[in-house]
């Protein structure tokens, strides 16, 4: 995700080049420290906002969202840049449609990578199998067996959490993941209008540092 946010227009760069050089550095310098002193407060702002809208698990996907002041060419006013680092998170923004056959887990969350690895070691040992379920999903399975028990433990405790049952016997047959062809994200977040009705104050943050410019 990238929303950027220029409060300099094209009136304004244009009178930034006429002004003479130590003149212009000091505007610049002021929008800098205009800019800076605000972009705390609105990168605090879209991590609550996004710790708000979404069930966020790890830390760093909130961390992931910043705000910096962009001001290194000197032939423009600096911006404010708002974003995240994690290229996904822009389809929580906006909504869309992720196709393609996946495997989701069940039950609650499993990381990506924890999951493959798990499902790969539970086929390479004859333990991983589809059925089609009474609503007509496909969904993947696997036997409650002593040899397994090391990748099938979260899966369990998941599902014995979710079934609201105390033990498994074994042999029983516990259901792991379903495989869907496409997958709908909803729009869970706002980030760009929490920052658009942030920039009347930026704003007025940026006229005050200019003012005192001489």
């Amino acid at each position: 995700m990238r929303i950027s946010i220029r409060i300099d227009s094209a009136a304004g760069n244009a009178q930034l080049r006429r002004w003479g050089g130590e003149f212009r550095t000091k505007v610049q310098k002021a929008v800098e420290r205009a800019i800076r002193a605000e972009a705390t407060e609105i990168k605090d702002d879209v991590r609550g906002h996004v710790a708000g809208q979404m069930a966020v698990v790890r830390k760093s996907f909130l961390k992931g969202f910043t705000a910096k002041v962009l001001a290194r060419d000197p032939n423009r006013l600096p911006a404010l840049y708002v974003g995240s680092r994690i290229p996904w998170s822009g389809i929580h923004e906006s909504g869309g449609q992720i196709a393609g056959r996946m495997l989701i887990p069940l039950h609650g969350r499993v990381g990506r990578k924890r999951f493959k690895a798990q499902v790969a070691e539970l086929m390479r040992g004859g333990n991983a199998y589809f059925i089609k379920n009474a609503k007509g999903n496909i969904v993947l399975m696997a036997e409650n067996i002593k040899e397994h028990d090391r990748p099938l433990s979260g899966f369990k405790r998941r599902y014995r959490k979710a079934e609201g049952v105390k033990r498994l016997k074994r042999g029983a047959d516990i259901p792991i993941a379903v495989l869907v062809p496409k997958v709908v994200l909803k729009k869970r977040l706002n980030v760009e209008r929490l920052v658009a009705g942030r920039i009347p104050r930026l704003s007025a943050a940026v006229e005050r540092e200019i003012s005192v410019v001489d």
